[in-house]
């Protein structure tokens, strides 16, 4: 069973919750970019679990969708940083984060939250 990934930031927040494809999409284990009214967004389905990110690495802004995820762990094709596909913490470098959209499943439907009210 395939479930979205909690969100620190409150539904409320969320300007706009777009459609961003389906379960059929994004397997287990792998990572698909999608574009979202110009948002950039990497989805990641964990073992079940799935996470939206921005789909750009904060290093040099190359996309993490053109590297590779293993065992959890995204890493960049540029410079090889990576990170905690999970939380979107650094691995190396630690101190980096990546920019984490909120998500939430209709069915088999995937939905991403973008244009958050700042």
């Amino acid at each position: 069973m395939v479930t979205s990934s909690r969100s620190s930031e409150a539904d409320s927040a969320v300007a706009a919750w777009l459609f961003a494809g389906t379960l059929d999409d994004v397997w287990e284990g792998e990572m698909c970019a999608v574009d979202l009214d110009g948002a950039e967004v990497l989805l990641c389905n964990l073992d079940g679990e799935l996470f939206a990110y921005e789909d750009r690495c904060p290093h040099l802004a190359n996309p993490l969708s053109q590297g590779d995820l293993s065992e959890g762990v995204l890493t960049c094709a540029a410079h090889e940083w990576q990170f905690d596909a999970r939380s979107g913490h650094g691995v190396n470098p630690a101190s980096v984060c990546l920019h984490r959209y909120p998500l939430r499943l209709d069915g088999d439907r995937i939905f991403v939250g973008v244009g958050e009210d700042e």
